[in-house]
């Protein structure tokens, strides 16, 4: 019944891929799920499931709620096993356990709070390996590439002054976007 230890992939339609799931449980399908930021349980890969490749193939493209075969040419495509087998080993209790986003965006302007470079201004440039960035520092006239402890920066914080609150308004008030310039305090 099973060709190879590769899987297809099955293309639902939205929202349709634990009811086809549950369509060809007899098949041992595979649905990576996650947990989204609100909570939720959701597909890694919103759509798509992944079935064992098999020699007759056209059960699975006429299930209810299959839109399609991912295809190459005439045969369906396949994934390799191991690509699966990676996905599952990152699961716990059936989830995938994804890295957590990152703390900063590239560009931005970060403050170091430790160490010799303590109050410095750099400028963030990525993740160097586990706790620790690369940022980009001004030194001598050049932009020097350092890393740096997760834990030692900072988001650049500008603390609201008069000046600067009188401009927002100013700005405010020339795109006329406040009605009058006390409510844009």
């Amino acid at each position: 019944m099973f060709l190879t230890d590769d899987f297809f992939v099955v293309q639902t339609h939205p929202q349709r891929e634990g009811f086809v799931g549950d369509q060809l449980s007899s098949y041992n399908p595979y649905l990576p799920r996650f947990k989204n930021p609100k909570g939720r349980l959701t597909p890694l890969f919103s759509g798509y499931l992944f079935v064992p490749s098999l020699v007759d193939w056209g059960p699975i493209k006429n299930t209810v709620g299959v839109r399609s075969l991912l295809m190459s040419g005439d045969h369906p495509a396949r994934i390799p096993a191991k690509i699966i087998t990676s996905w599952r080993a990152k699961e716990r209790h059936g989830i995938v356990q994804l890295p957590p986003p990152p703390r900063f965006s590239v560009g931005q302007r970060l403050t170091i709070t430790r160490g010799s470079l303590k109050h410095r201004s750099v400028i963030y440039a990525g993740m160097s390996g586990r706790a620790r960035e690369r940022v980009l520092i001004e030194m001598l006239g050049q932009s020097v590439t350092i890393t740096v402890p997760t834990h030692d920066l900072v988001s650049e914080f500008f603390p609201p002054t008069r000046n600067r609150l009188r401009f927002q308004r100013e700005t405010l008030i020339r795109e006329n976007r406040a009605p009058n310039s006390r409510s844009a305090l």
